[in-house]
């Protein structure tokens, strides 16, 4: 008789959007402006043994951005072709365990360009939620969107993205 073990199948984790948001950052000659995403949807694989991630993917839509300035926010609608590519995802099965922090590797698909983008994540593990958090920057230019410009200026080609995204079985 061959023993075989036993593992606890991997389950799906829904995103809980009450507790979790994307707030990206921009900048002009000017000023710095901050935009707020409380509706994102996602999902995550977990191992419940070791709680060991196996896949995540994340969306977001480019409408649910609020940076409290409605000119502003229907101007990036604009510039961001919001009804031609009206969602930004992240999707990875590619995760590293570092010392202190993940590297997800995925690809970040936005304004209709796919790339290949690895982030720094930060996990923590609480009563049956497990909340990500973590940096990264694009630049605009790479995903063929146009920099806006104000008074003949255009903004900073990078936008610096902040998560916190918090997880439940």
């Amino acid at each position: 008789m061959a023993i075989i073990p036993l593992h606890a199948q991997e389950q799906k984790w829904q995103l809980n959007t009450q507790k979790s948001e994307i707030t990206y950052a921009a900048n002009h000659l000017l000023h710095p402006w901050k935009g707020v995403n409380k509706n994102a949807r996602g999902v995550l694989v977990v191992n419940p043994e070791s709680m060991q991630l196996k896949e995540i993917a994340v969306l977001a839509l480019v409408r649910d951005f609020d940076s409290n300035n409605e000119g502003r926010d229907a101007h990036a609608l604009e510039v961001l072709e919001a009804l031609s590519y009206p969602e930004v995802r992240f999707y990875s099965n590619l995760i590293e365990n570092q010392e202190d922090a993940l590297l997800i590797h995925g690809v970040l698909d936005f304004h209709g360009v796919k790339k290949n983008t690895s982030i720094v994540v930060r996990q923590k593990n609480k009563d049956d939620q497990l909340v990500l958090s973590g940096t990264f920057e694009i630049k605009p230019s790479l995903f063929e969107v146009p920099l806006p410009s104000f008074m003949m200026v255009k903004m900073d080609d990078a936008l610096t993205f902040e998560f916190k995204l918090e997880f439940s079985p």
